[in-house]
């Protein structure tokens, strides 16, 4: 059993490291607010199975899933919030907004 253990642990972490990577490759790719969110939620579960898979203290991996859990609620707020602003969470549309409030501004 002890074999198994030790064979499985360093297929956890590179599981772990690709979701990391998957999750950190898509919030900087995705151009969706909320695909954005999920990528960064999946990149957080990555990071926590990596602490995991590395013996990290119950305390640490308690604090990660605190702070995933706080990145989540403040991006969903954030992501309602460009929603109710600019009618839409795909970036191209609110740099577009802003890029036409800026050119407004300045011909005024």
């Amino acid at each position: 059993m002890i074999a198994a253990n030790a064979l499985l642990e360093p297929v956890l972490a590179a599981s772990a490291v690709a979701l990391l990577i998957v999750g950190a490759t898509g919030a900087l790719v995705l151009t969706n607010v909320i695909k954005r969110l999920a990528a960064l939620l999946i990149g957080g579960f990555g990071a926590l199975a990596a602490l995991a898979a590395l013996g990290a203290p119950s305390g640490a991996l308690l604090a990660g899933v605190a702070v995933l859990f706080a990145q989540t609620a403040l991006g969903a707020a954030l992501a309602v919030r460009l929603q109710e602003g600019y009618g839409s969470v795909e970036t191209q549309d609110i740099d577009a907004a802003d890029l036409e409030d800026d050119t407004r501004g300045h011909a005024s």
